[in-house]
């Protein structure tokens, strides 16, 4: 697995959080996440866990 830089964690990041903001609105794009979670860089799953961000 590659490195990711610390831009695209946050990047990424700041997605997930605007996702999660109204979750109603995007059902299915927070779904997509969650399919895809084993995939994550483990930067941004611990950058997650650390902000309590539970998908």
């Amino acid at each position: 697995m590659s490195k990711f830089s610390s831009q695209e964690i946050e990047s990424q990041y700041n997605l997930i959080k605007t996702l999660l903001s109204n979750p109603q609105k995007y059902k299915d794009a927070i779904d997509a996440v969650k399919k895809d979670i084993a995939y994550m860089p483990l930067e941004l799953k611990k950058k997650l866990e650390e902000e309590n961000i539970n998908l």
